[in-house]
């Protein structure tokens, strides 16, 4: 699934979800819901917080940061080498809209074709 499309459905079935924005490898912006600027913000945000709390957990990869405010969260979860960053209502269920911030980063593995795989030669081949 295109990353616009996963973005898409993700803010029709989340109502907890504000503003998200679907971020690849290295922190780049494949996908958000507001402008362009608002998407390079949140990849930001979302870089400070992944380092920020790297700082605290040093033995491990952090594959998820929440930071609650009184006027809403922001949610940053990395998995398969990308991240999606989300801003929420007041008092969000966490879990849920974890759950679908890893759904949506799920989406975009579905329809690719499977990788090609080299089979390695034989000894006596060479």
């Amino acid at each position: 699934m295109e990353p616009n499309e996963a973005l898409a459905e993700l803010m029709s079935l989340s109502s907890q979800v504000e503003d998200v924005a679907i971020l690849g490898g290295s922190g780049f912006v494949l996908a958000s819901s507001g402008t362009p600027e608002r998407g390079e913000r949140l990849a930001r945000i979302a870089a400070e917080l992944l380092a920020a709390a790297a700082d605290v957990r040093p033995s491990g990869d952090v594959s998820r940061v929440e930071v609650a405010l009184e006027s809403g969260s922001v949610f940053v979860v990395s998995e398969g080498g990308r991240s999606a960053v989300a801003t929420t209502v007041a008092a969000p269920t966490a879990g849920l809209v974890v759950y679908d911030l890893r759904t949506a980063l799920h989406r975009l593995d579905e329809g690719k074709p499977p990788k090609a795989t080299r089979k390695k030669k034989d000894a006596d081949d060479a």
